[in-house]
């Protein structure tokens, strides 16, 4: 990457100096796509999930709720009765997310070519977390103020991590931890450590969607990864081997499982596995952690390049400054939620 590179330098002057010709530009495709494949390089779900090229804001993604049923064939058969295969559908619905980050001009006039690889560090990781946080914690459940919600309405003292208001980017699609809710798989480690027993409990609940244990991930908070970090029987990643893909947060594997663990998992929640209100004391604390099948959730991208991902600058006069507004369209959801079991009640590790 050439110095001027980062995030369009001579663009951004251009649009300093007035010589682009436009109250509003944009940043070049090709740099755009760089930006956003270095998020989607972050992303542990991004390397784990399918995805979907999407020509229209909406799109059906059939699945199987019902096989075929295989029968035996005695020599005097003709033929293996008629079984057609039962389907359903989800639908991928593309949303939006955005932000607005304005820049002083006159830091653009002195340290702009200093400047610029920190914004773009900037808009990489905010926008990683995000994604994640919306996978993870997404639910568009809006009752109460947002009350109902898995993560509560916003309050500085009590919820802390609760929904800030309508434009919360966690209201746009329910992610996994209320589709593992909605599924009703569940496994209640009963305010105690997480414990291999659990684990084998939660594969005992996904059933036929456990059978592959190369396409299950085990997803944990950092502090319960503190936990699983003591298993004898973890695979650590430093026994992979050259050549291994190790994605973010990755700990290793046990029973063949990867083992993510992320800090947007909250170790906030009550009894039930969503917010608890933090006013009433920490001593109750719980974590919860996701065991699902890989292959069940989907994400959705754009087909055209200016929706997948672009920054807009626009030159704000008044204020002295120029303001990059970095926007993107994704989507979300989960072919099946009983492919996914919510081990809840779990006491938080510790260091």
């Amino acid at each position: 990457m050439t110095e001027n590179a980062y995030m369009g330098v001579e663009e951004i002057k251009a649009a300093l100096d007035g010589t682009s010709g436009r109250g509003l530009d944009m940043l070049p495709v090709p740099l755009a796509n760089e930006i956003i494949g270095r998020v989607w390089q972050e992303s542990w779900a991004r390397n784990m999930f399918r995805s979907y090229n999407m020509t229209s804001d909406t799109m059906d993604i059939s699945k199987l709720t019902d096989g075929m049923t295989i029968q035996g064939k005695g020599k005097t058969d003709q033929g293996a009765d008629e079984s057609r295969g039962a389907t359903d559908k989800i639908t991928l619905s593309l949303e939006t997310i955005i932000g607005n980050g304005p820049i002083e001009k006159k830091l653009i006039a002195y340290s702009i070519d200093a400047l610029m690889p920190a914004i773009e560090e900037d808009v990489v990781n905010k926008f990683a977390e995000v994604e994640e946080d919306m996978i993870i914690n997404g639910d568009t459940e809006t009752g109460g103020s947002y009350a109902s919600n898995i993560n509560g309405a916003y309050d500085v003292s009590n919820y802390p991590d609760g929904i800030s208001g309508a434009r919360d980017p966690r209201l746009l699609f329910d992610g996994l931890r209320k589709k593992a809710i909605d599924g009703a798989k569940k496994v209640n480690a009963s305010g105690q450590a997480l414990t291999q027993t659990h684990i084998r409990k939660a594969f005992n609940q996904l059933g036929r969607h456990s059978r592959k244990k190369s396409d299950i991930i085990i997803l944990c908070s950092l502090s319960v990864s503190y936990t699983i970090l003591g298993w004898d029987d973890l695979r650590n990643i430093n026994k992979y081997g050259p050549g291994a893909t190790i994605l973010t947060g990755e700990l290793g594997e046990i029973y063949g499982c990867k083992v993510i663990a992320t800090d947007l998992i909250p170790d906030t929640l009550g009894d039930t596995g969503v917010a608890r209100n933090q006013g009433a004391g920490t001593d109750d604390n719980r974590s919860v952690v996701l065991v699902f099948n890989k292959t069940s959730p989907v994400i959705g991208n754009p087909a055209m390049a200016e929706r997948k991902f672009k920054i807009a600058l626009y030159d704000d006069i008044v204020n002295d400054e120029i303001h990059l507004v970095p926007i993107e369209d994704i989507a979300f959801n989960v072919r099946y939620n009983e492919a996914i079991c919510y081990i809840y009640n779990v006491l938080p590790g510790t260091t």
